[in-house]
């Protein structure tokens, strides 16, 4: 099982509330890459940050999110 440190690469706006650039999770999967299992990255934004609607907004992809 492989784990991933997902980042921000930019500020973003969902429901008025701004979140910096910087903010991270780890998220543990077994495929290759973890946006095959995008409701892991939700949750832990989530749970870690508060962040919610990551992907109703658009901001579940490459142009927003640095994985590594």
């Amino acid at each position: 099982m492989a784990t991933f440190t997902v980042e921000l690469k930019q500020r973003i706006a969902i429901n008025g509330e701004i979140f910096e650039s910087g903010l991270s999770v780890q998220v543990s999967t077994l495929f290759d890459s973890p946006y095959n299992e995008y409701e892991k990255i939700e949750n832990a934004f989530r749970r870690v940050h508060g962040i919610t609607n990551l992907k109703a907004n658009g901001f579940l992809n490459d142009a927003y999110l640095k994985i590594y």
